[in-house]
């Protein structure tokens, strides 16, 4: 009898300390964790400010957020955590990025000694560099709720936005653990490639000591309200009560006739600035073109890279910036979006372009297995048309490459084919064939994981590298 109450006593200690916890975050004019339990949250490079936004998922209510500067960002020390995050864990934010232009990193678990971790990519979820996820509805100003959970035992990595999964690998070599540091970093990335975070804010981290189920990731989106919400709110909209005796003419539907004009143009301001200093580009060119690349509007932009341009409400804007010595960027606004940004500015930055280094036409595509070139492919090609034209002393190499799949040989061809494919447009558009040579390399120099079909077809491209100048 003794032996049986002491096996029961031993199986309740061990209960209570594998018992499933959870650090929460809420970010109420503090880092602390709401239950004490855990250590406050540590600020890496400078501190943000604490300060209330509106938060549109939980009925446009007001609540306190930390909001950081890009690279600014925050870190949990697992050591003073007695070691709670292991290799079974779930991490779920609620938070928002200034800018989605290129890779923004929001996890990292090596403490910025490798490049790899959790990152958004063109409004896609990225573990870089294993997994690609269809795109999300991630956006610049917008907030996302943002979950990863791992398994110890499978390795099974899955990252999931508003409860549904995007992104799904086996995470064999522990990308997704937490090494020998012993920290976890949040929106911070600076050390092995630079421009990888982003400016943003963060309403609410919860970190858990085990896989909550997909079934429970949804459930945590849509009741995101009592999670994130701890005490009754105001809207952030006062609203005007209604009439007790609204006039007749109000319960009469308005016909076309009747209907009040058209709202007042939109004007968006911005700035263009070298992608690699931040240092306004002297007199950028901005056009503004339909969805079908035709030109509505040119206009020069100050020594300063200052620009202005007014817009009509309610429509989608595509955007191609120019300027002298740089390769020229293509950036697509929808109306909520050029909304939003004629309220706070924009900023469009653009790439210097260097002899003899490589830049990747990340849009170019091909059908499978064939050199021909995809109707999405126009955009980019019409951005290496535009910097061919407009600097008609370049010369440039292009560079062909392949995933793995299929024949070695087969594939080497294959390359060489999409390079004159790429070339023959050029040419079709005016540039001198002279002014472009090609090379085709085949699947040898792979930039992402073969082994997945999700990260596949970033090794399916072309590149180019400017061989000549001026």
């Amino acid at each position: 009898m003794n032996r049986l109450l002491w096996c029961l006593f031993f199986l309740a200690i061990s209960q209570s300390i594998y018992a499933q916890r959870a650090g929460i975050y809420q970010f109420e004019k503090n880092l602390e964790e709401e239950s004490g339990q855990f250590p406050a949250l540590k600020v890496l490079k400078e501190a943000g400010i604490f300060q209330e936004d509106v938060l549109p998922e939980l009925k446009n209510a007001k609540r306190s957020v930390y909001v950081f500067e890009k690279n600014y960002g925050l870190q949990f020390d697992n050591r003073a955590a007695n070691g709670f995050l292991r290799d079974s864990y779930t991490i779920e934010i609620y938070f928002k990025f200034s800018a989605l232009d290129s890779w923004k990193r929001v996890i990292d678990f090596k403490n910025r000694k490798s490049d790899n971790g959790c990152y958004i990519y063109d409004g896609k979820l990225n573990f870089y560099n294993f997994a690609l996820g269809t795109r999300a509805p991630v956006r610049a100003n917008e907030y996302t709720h943002y979950v990863i959970s791992r398994n110890g035992k499978t390795k099974q990595l899955k990252m999931y936005v508003d409860g549904e999964s995007k992104v799904e690998f086996t995470d064999q070599n522990d990308e997704g653990v937490i090494d020998e540091d012993g920290v976890l970093n949040f929106f911070h990335d600076d050390l092995i490639v630079k421009e990888e975070a982003s400016a943003g804010a963060v309403a609410l981290i919860k970190i858990f000591d085990y896989v909550v189920e997909p079934t429970e990731v949804k459930k945590s989106y849509l009741k995101l309200n009592e999670s994130v919400l701890k005490k009754p709110t105001v809207p952030s909209v006062a609203t005007s009560p209604p009439l007790a005796n609204p006039p007749p003419e109000a319960k009469t539907p308005a016909k076309a006739a009747d209907l009040p004009p058209k709202e007042p143009s939109l004007v968006l301001s911005g700035q263009v600035q070298n992608e690699t200093t931040r240092k306004p580009v002297k007199q950028p060119t901005v056009l503004v073109l339909d969805k079908n690349n035709t030109e509505k509007q040119r206009l020069q932009g100050t020594d300063d890279g200052l620009f202005k341009i007014a817009f009509e409400v309610g429509q989608d804007v595509y955007f191609m910036v120019e300027a002298d010595g740089f390769f020229p960027t293509s950036i697509h606004y929808t109306a909520k979006e050029l909304t939003e940004k004629s309220k706070n500015g924009t900023i469009f930055t653009l790439k210097p372009v260097t002899i003899s280094e490589s830049i990747v036409l990340k849009n170019i595509r091909f059908v499978q297995g064939k050199p021909e070139l995809l109707p999405e492919s126009e955009e980019d090609l019409n951005r290496l048309w535009l910097f061919m034209r407009d600097n008609p002393a370049a010369e440039i190499e292009l560079h062909g490459h392949t995933d793995n799949l299929g024949d070695f040989d087969l594939n080497l061809a294959l390359s060489r084919q999409r390079v004159e494919s790429v070339k023959a447009f050029l040419v079709s558009k005016g540039i001198a064939s002279q002014r472009i040579s090609g090379r085709g390399f085949g699947s040898t120099r792979p930039i992402a994981n073969n082994n997945r079909e999700e990260t596949r077809p970033l090794n399916r491209r072309v590149e180019f590298v400017i061989k000549k100048l001026k």
